[in-house]
């Protein structure tokens, strides 16, 4: 049998995990998660830095302190996992692994087996807890990454049951922590080779919600939180996939907000557009998308919505508007251009119609809902009465 140089793989083990956090560090903007993990390799690391030296170490130190830091380095895992997938975790749960490690090695000290068997048992405890919390979390990223993740979680804290279980059966395999041992060699390298793939994982995962973050970031509009224009367009384009039928355009601008930004300053502005974005969302709330196409005008696509029901909205969102205590020395009012077609085939021909009807809503007099529909009849009734 080939005798694995425990030793060597044991500092070269903690040289590995302290360069995954260093790695880890160097990353910007890293969430709490990571850095959580980040603290578990390096306690991981001098953990195993005490192994390494053991021989040279006082009992207190070699045993006590050893397994305290490698339980804690576990419970700190446990926090990374969970953030991962967005849960909270117990105090005690983070705590009572560390004291049960504290006080069963204090108590067998002189007795290398039961030390053994108690921390394989504990340490496997909180992979498996590490595993279970990842199977009930919301997770960012592959589902296929987090079976991968669950399963090499879940194995490894089976591996330290069974050597749990075999430390009982023949102790005389773990007795010599530190020496030339095929068995403890093993274990050694399936740590090591845990502590990279957990760490690639990890790694993935925040790139995933970084490029997320950055998608949604690039979709919204700054100020008020809506989607900018070539995302209200985008979105327009999805709908019109789905082809639900009827569907309404709204064209909607703020009047007279040039005059509010040069009498109260651009910050009154600001406020007035973010106000009125609020107001425009808990008016739509899920029936619609809103957006904000420059300046003070914004946008929302109503599927499913008549001429009749998209009046309605409109209306309801202009008294809204109207109502907003934004300023003592300000009433805002907004002109609204309403379009609607049940045979649409390009949203752009309905963004124009909408737009049409907003400035006839602003050529007669402002604060007012014009539907493209009517507008056309009233023209139409203006060219008869000149024929």
């Amino acid at each position: 049998m080939i005798a694995l140089d425990s030793p060597t793989l044991i500092i070269t083990q903690a040289i590995i995990q302290w360069l995954l956090a260093i790695l880890l560090m160097a990353e910007r903007g890293t969430d709490q998660g990571t850095k959580f993990w980040v603290i578990a390799l390096f306690i991981h690391g001098f953990a195993n830095l005490l192994l390494f030296a053991r021989p040279h170490l006082p009992p207190v130190v070699a045993i006590v302190f050893y397994n305290f830091c490698v339980s804690l380095a576990f419970s700190f895992s446990y926090l990374a996992f969970a953030r991962l997938v967005d849960k909270t975790v117990s105090s005690w749960l983070f705590v009572l692994p560390i004291l049960l490690m504290l006080i069963s090695m204090s108590i067998y000290i002189d007795d290398i087996v039961m030390r053994v068997i108690f921390a394989s048992v504990i340490v496997g405890i909180q992979l498996m807890l590490m595993s279970l919390i990842l199977t009930r979390g919301c997770w960012s990223g592959s589902e296929k990454l987090k079976k991968w993740l669950i399963y090499a979680t879940g194995l490894l804290g089976l591996g330290f049951f069974v050597r749990a279980l075999f430390c009982y059966i023949k102790p005389e395999l773990f007795i010599q922590i530190i020496a030339k041992s095929t068995i403890q060699g093993s274990l050694v390298i399936a740590g090591i080779i845990y502590m990279i793939f957990s760490t690639v994982i990890i790694l993935l995962v925040r790139l995933y919600k970084l490029n997320k973050e950055l998608s949604t970031l690039a979709s919204l509009d700054g100020l008020t939180g809506l989607f900018n224009r070539r995302a209200f367009i985008d979105n327009a384009k999805d709908i019109m996939v789905s082809e639900n039928l009827p569907l309404s355009v709204l064209m909607l601008d703020l009047d007279n907000f040039k005059k509010i930004n040069d009498a109260y300053g651009h910050n009154v502005g600001d406020t007035a557009l973010k106000f009125c974005a609020h107001a425009l969302q808990d008016g739509v709330k899920q029936q619609g998308i809103i957006g904000r196409l420059g300046g003070e005008e914004f946008a929302i696509i109503l599927p499913g919505t008549d001429s009749k029901q998209a009046l309605a909205v409109a209306e309801k969102l202009r008294f809204a508007i109207e109502t907003l205590d934004v300023h003592p020395d300000i009433t805002l009012s907004m002109s609204i251009g309403v379009a609607t077609s049940s045979t649409i085939s390009s949203i752009e021909p309905l963004l124009v119609s909408a737009d049409k009807a907003l400035y006839d809503a602003k050529a007669k007099g402002r604060n007012r809902v014009t539907h493209a529909d009517l507008l056309a009849t009233e023209l139409l009734l203006q060219r008869q009465i000149v024929d």
